[in-house]
């Protein structure tokens, strides 16, 4: 039913987890919260699915096989066609070694998986969409 105004399209967000259990409850949170979430189980997967088509934003884990999440980000931003995708990086660990290296190669944010459930997630992102800000819980620059 077209009730006048503009139909807006979900925002499209690359998951990059290599953990099953995760990648499934943040999916199914963010897919409810209205997103469409393309999920890749690797770094490698990852950049081939970022390459063939557009997203609004990646989700990126830092610990990973074949290819940590570093290494991942550092391909984005070397990438003509993903370069300007924000990047929203994520793990367990706090070490700030990581966090000044994803942010100086332009993570956008920073969080702690153990600290924000994924409907809290699925929240600062729909505020981060909608104001361009993001949120105080998710750490940024």
């Amino acid at each position: 039913m077209d009730n006048g105004q503009p139909q807006t399209q979900p925002k499209q967000i690359l998951f990059i987890e290599d953990d099953l259990l995760l990648r499934d409850i943040y999916s199914r949170s963010l897919t409810k919260a209205g997103f469409n979430v393309v999920m890749a189980e690797d770094g490698v997967i990852g950049l081939e699915k970022a390459d063939d088509q557009p997203f609004d934003l990646i989700l990126l884990d830092v610990m990973m096989p074949k290819m940590h999440g570093i290494d991942v980000l550092k391909h984005l931003k070397m990438n003509v066609k993903t370069k300007d995708i924000p990047v929203l990086m994520m793990t367990n660990l706090g070490q700030e070694s990581v966090l000044e290296e994803a942010f100086g190669l332009g993570a956008i944010g920073f969080l702690i998986k153990a600290k924000l459930l994924p409907p809290e997630l699925s929240q600062n992102l729909k505020t981060y969409f909608e104001t361009g800000q993001m949120p105080i819980n998710i750490k940024s620059i």
